[in-house]
């Protein structure tokens, strides 16, 4: 007996249901579902040029999470929708069970750079009901079990209403005859910046209290299944001073007697317990390859500030010592504060892969922190974005590129010593998109081709991975009014559900494009063990057609370039 997985639809909308006369006539119509790329976004008014098309076609890595978008339209009010996921049967017995898959729907939010209703949000619900005239999306991920065996399984996707109707989809599924590994051992660098005080603002709980400590776990198992690798924990309050809307809590808490003085510094104890459990958390939920510690001067860009607040313990009020990069006080403040910090990071371990991180600083700022570094505490690792490398006195261990410096060829040719550099020592060189270019880019009104292009650039220019500011750093009310000063979608890839995160199409096409580019590389290494050129040359192209930005034709999608990679391993995994 087939089984089948009842899965939950959900809608946010902001459009009004159909009027009276639509409602009279509901029984008398039908609603429409079609099949679409997941590269493409949906919006109120979607159409296809196919209606009629009934088969979902999918492959992949065993282990791999693959996503397929439906598109419902009706021209009356659907109440009650919702979606099931029948086993897919393959060969001998073999089975990818219905329970490996879940159903989403596209929730639209507000966009004011394009007054447009833009769908992104992933949300879940047992039933939905849909607007009269307005398309929706219906977004199927299924996780192929890593134990899966490579051949063609094949099952059904239903849509249905209360009304009786229901469309019926053939989905079928290829297992490629590869694995693709846990997100924690994958290759690509990913380091997308959390603030984890943003998660308690949105969520309406005290900073560090138990309620905010639990979602923090549900964030931080999110982001490790989106393959972050990178825990982002500020050691001083504000580093960023606000530019999200709102202050940046510190992990690291700084304490003082009375109003501080030039000279008594060492009066200065911190308390690392919010720090070490944060770490901690992210690192058991599978973040754990870096940590950034922001920030002796903050940031971005030139702006010198680097004030300290602290809690006088005598009056148990905060106070703030108003200082800049490089005078009297600062020096004498950091000069006691990095042993202390670099003592403790060595009893908890985690020494080798705490980074001193910087957003933007200019080369002046960064040749006087170096200069500070080298005579205080040479051997802390350095992480710049944006910003000067360093030089032969002290190289940074990080450095992240803005994507501007990889589209200029001439720029590129001058920066590339740099890459091979960085890459033949060990050393993170990656890069960045942030409130600039428009296009590529991860805002609410890029097209989510964007975003699964983002890790193929990473693989054509030889770099690490990829940064961005930033996953949580949420708007007062981000359901109306989705962006602050910045464009919609700049500040998050994530959005503060009712009981924990919750997905956008944005970042889930960001990890099939991290896939993507973990496919590549099994692709490649296969190719390159059977001594084959002609597939590696096929690769090539794949990387080339797959990173296309600006062309006079019809631009492919990202996905057509990952068949050709599939190709590879469907050709050389069969005589392994």
């Amino acid at each position: 007996m087939r089984k089948i997985c009842v899965i939950t639809l959900a809608v946010f909308f902001f459009a009004g249901c159909g009027g009276p006369e639509q409602k009279k006539n509901k029984e008398l119509t039908k609603f429409q579902a079609w099949p679409a790329n997941i590269e493409v976004r949906t919006c109120p008014g979607s159409f296809s040029r196919e209606p009629g098309a009934r088969k979902i076609r999918l492959e992949g890595l065993s282990g791999e999470i693959l996503s397929a978008q439906v598109v419902v339209n009706c021209s009356s009010e659907l109440e009650g929708l919702s979606g099931e996921i029948s086993d897919l049967s393959g060969e001998r017995g073999n089975v990818i069970p219905a329970e490996s898959a879940r159903v989403r729907y596209g929730a639209y939010l507000p966009v004011d750079e394009t007054m447009t209703l833009t769908a992104d949000p992933l949300l879940e619900k047992e039933t939905v009901d849909v607007p009269a005239n307005q398309a929706q999306s219906v977004w199927l991920t299924l996780k192929i079990p890593a134990e899966t065996a490579p051949g063609n399984y094949s099952g059904r996707f239903a849509i249905s209403e209360s009304g009786g109707q229901a469309e019926v989809f053939d989905l079928a599924v290829e297992v490629l005859p590869a694995a693709l590994p846990a997100p924690r051992q994958w290759s690509f660098y990913l380091n997308i910046w959390q603030d984890p005080s943003g998660v308690a603002r949105a969520h309406k709980v005290k900073p560090w209290s138990e309620e905010h400590w639990a979602l923090l776990k549900l964030y931080a198992s999110n982001y490790a299944e989106h393959g972050m690798d990178v825990i982002t924990a500020g050691i001083v309050y504000d580093p960023w001073e606000s530019q999200s809307g709102y202050p940046y809590e510190t992990t690291v808490e700084w304490k003082y007697p009375g109003e501080f003085t030039r000279g008594t510094a060492d009066k200065f104890t911190w308390d690392f317990t919010v720090f070490d459990r944060y770490v901690q958390l992210m690192t058991e939920a599978g973040v754990d390859r870096k940590i950034d510690c922001f920030s002796m001067v903050k940031g971005p860009g030139s702006n010198k500030h680097a004030d300290i607040r602290y809690l006088d313990t005598r009056s148990g009020r905060y106070r703030d010592i108003k200082i800049t990069l490089g005078d009297p006080a600062w020096k004498e403040i950091w000069t006691v504060f990095l042993p202390r910090l670099r003592e403790h990071l060595k009893e908890k371990g985690w020494y080798g892969k705490a980074f001193l991180a910087f957003d933007e600083k200019p080369r002046d700022d960064m040749r006087s922190i170096y200069d500070f570094l080298l005579s205080v505490a040479p051997d802390f690792k350095v992480s710049i974005a944006g910003g000067y490398p360093g030089d032969e006195r002290k190289w940074s261990d990080e450095v992240i590129l803005h994507v501007n410096e990889l589209l200029d060829e001439r720029n590129l040719a001058a920066i590339a010593p740099l890459i091979r550099k960085m890459r033949s020592e060990g050393r993170y060189i990656s890069f960045y998109t942030a409130c600039e270019p428009y296009y590529p880019n991860v805002f609410l009104f890029s097209r989510l081709r964007e975003a699964r292009l983002l890790p193929w650039l990473a693989w054509k220019y030889g770099l690490s991975g990829y940064l961005r500011w930033a996953v949580d750093a949420f708007p007062e009310d981000i359901w109306n009014q989705p962006n602050y000063k910045w464009h919609s979608g700049d500040m998050y890839f994530v959005y503060p559900g009712e009981n924990g995160p919750v997905d956008g199409m944005r970042w889930e096409l960001f990890r099939q494009g991290l896939e993507d580019y973990e496919a590549l590389r099994i692709a490649w290494d296969m190719a390159q063990k059977a001594g084959r050129e002609d597939l590696l040359d096929k690769l090539k192209a794949a990387v080339e057609e797959g990173t296309i930005i600006d062309s006079c034709s019809w631009i492919p999608f990202v996905g057509e370039a990952r068949a050709k990679v599939n190709e590879v391993i469907r050709e050389l995994g069969k005589k392994v």
